[in-house]
Formats: C-alpha cells, sequence, structure tokens
C-alpha cells in the first residue's frame, strides 16, 4: 500500500476516533488500526523502498528545520524522504547536528542522496537540545532570505499535505506562528492545558505544539529575545516549545491554528529516547513554566 495512502488512512482514522463517529467497536478498531500506522509505513519503506524524491526547489519557499541525535540516525532518511515528498515543496530541509554527538562528523549512508536534492548539514558548536531545531536556521535566515521556517520532529511521519496546511494558515495570517496542532493555556499546570479542536485566529494564549510541525514568519525569528542562550540554558533548556512560547507573548504573536490535523505516526521504537514524553509524565513542563514567569516578572 503506498505510504500517502496510509497516511490518508491514519488521518480518517484519529477523526473516528476523535469525533466519536460509528459504534464502540468501529472506533476501536480505528484506534487500533491507528497505532499501527507508524509500523506499517516503516515496513513499508524497508520492504519496497520507494524511488527517491525529486530534488528540492531552493528560492524563496518554506524552510523545513529540524534536530536529531545518533540514535535515530539510522532511520532518519525515512522521515526525510517523506519531508521531501509534500505537495507543497520546502525550498530546503536544514538537519541541525551537535557536534559533539558526532565527533568524527560521520552520518548514515542511507542520507547521501537526500543530501544532493536538498537536505542541508548544519553543524553546532552548542549542545541546545531541542532548541538546535530552530535557532541556527532562524538567525541564518535571519541574515539571508527570511524565509517562513517549518519545524518539525525526527521520529513522526507527517501527513504529505503538513507544509500545505501551514502555508494556507501563513497566508492568511502573515504575521503569526501557524501550527498544525495547538493547546490552550490554562493556569499554571501543563497537563491542564487543552488540545485546540476548533480552527482559530491568533491568540496570544495557545500554545504551538512542536511535534505537529510549526511555521515560524521571519516578522517572529527577528526577535533578539529568541536567542538569550543563558536564559535558555538556565531555564528551559529541554522545553523548546514553551521558550518559543514565552517569546511570542513577549514580542505580542499570536498563534493560528486550522481544521483538525491528527498527530502523525510514529518511527517505531522512537519514543524509548523521547525528550518530550519524559517533560510531560515527570513534570518538568511545569518546572520550565513556572521559571520563566518568574525570569519574566523579575525583568
Amino acid at each position: 500500500m503506498r505510504i500517502e495512502k496510509l497516511l490518508k488512512l491514519h488521518q480518517a482514522y484519529k477523526e473516528t476516533t476523535r469525533l466519536r463517529k460509528g459504534n464502540p467497536v468501529s472506533r476501536a478498531f480505528a484506534g487500533a488500526m491507528a497505532s499501527f500506522t507508524g509500523l506499517r509505513i516503516f515496513l513499508n519503506y524497508k520492504l519496497f523502498r520507494p524511488p527517491l524524491p525529486n530534488a528540492l526547489p531552493g528560492g524563496d519557499g518554506p524552510v523545513i528545520s529540524m534536530t536529531s541525535f545518533p540514535p535515530r540516525m539510522k532511520h532518519l532518511w525515512m522521515v526525510i524522504d517523506l519531508l521531501m515528498r509534500q505537495e507543497t515543496k520546502p525550498s530546503c530541509i536544514n538537519l541541525c547536528l551537535y557536534n559533539g554527538d558526532f565527533p568524527d562528523r560521520k552520518l548514515p549512508e542511507s542520507l547521501a542522496p537526500y543530501l544532493k536534492r536538498g537536505l542541508r548539514i548544519i553543524w553546532a558548536d552548542d549542545n541546545l537540545k531541542p532548541h538546535l531545531k530552530y535557532h541556527y536556521t532562524f538567525k541564518e535566515e535571519m541574515k539571508g532570505r527570511e524565509r517562513p521556517v517549518i519545524t518539525v520532529d525526527d521520529d513522526l511521519f507527517y501527513p504529505i499535505d503538513m507544509t500545505t496546511r501551514l502555508m494556507r494558515l501563513h497566508k492568511k495570517y502573515p504575521d503569526a506562528v501557524c501550527a498544525n496542532i495547538t493547546k490552550r493555556i490554562k493556569g499554571p499546570m501543563y497537563n491542564a492545558w487543552e488540545i485546540e479542536t476548533q480552527s482559530h485566529s491568533p491568540d496570544e494564549e495557545l500554545l504551538a505544539l512542536g511535534f505537529g510541525a510549526v511555521l515560524y514568519p521571519c516578522s517572529f525569528y527577528r526577535s533578539e529575545c529568541i536567542y538569550d542562550l543563558d536564559a535558555i540554558r538556565e531555564l528551559c533548556l529541554k522545553a523548546d516549545d514553551l521558550w518559543l512560547k514565552r517569546c511570542e507573548k513577549k514580542t505580542g504573536t499570536g498563534v493560528a491554528t486550522g481544521a483538525f490535523m491528527a498527530v502523525p505516526p510514529e518511527l517505531p521504537s522512537s519514543q524509548s529516547v523521547s525528550l518530550s514524553s519524559s517533560n510531560v509524565a515527570q513534570g518538568r513542563n511545569d518546572i520550565a513554566w513556572a521559571a520563566l514567569e518568574r525570569y519574566d516578572s523579575r525583568k
């Protein structure tokens, strides 16, 4: 089965469970099928490796930016491949890696074909952990073309309309942060914040969730407050979504979201080395958010 079809089925399954369509048995079946989508896509890539995608066009289109680390590098090519097949093509894909994780800068051979088709490696001397996802691409774009930057995770299979959704929102709200999946901020406890289930115009009380892919306009990443590395290291080195939310609030930048998009299927076993799950389960997001609010109240 083609990967694009699997992704459309995943979205349909998730809509069935979210909207409580059908009887309990059909909803349970849809939920189970959605859970296996990542494995099915993984096996499709392993067993029936598709022809390589066309080279990315360059130019003034959006830049996709991401980071990764050694435990996930073996299968990263699958995520990259699907990002290159987006119906709205990115101009390029920046993969930002920490030098200390790759002392000899040796990368898997599976990435080599994609380096000829629009994948770029940015080597970083600072170990900014998840902040590598955006930091160096923002700085590079701020001094160059100032293209929209879309951040993504390295362990998810994104639907091929992901960039289309974000660029449609960006056209409507050019100075807003545009996110496929958001939470509404309610009080100090992160786990109490609820997923926003409806399309919404720019709102400062929405948190853009990085795993759903987020578009940042140049009007936002020109803001100097984003690049305060001392504050990042002190307050929220492992909570990039919350740091960027803090910067959005400081700059008066709202977050817009569109129609429901399911959480993309996961690359199998990737959550064994997941930062986001430990942030939530161990309450680290609550600690980071409280630290950010105290920090800003002192300034």
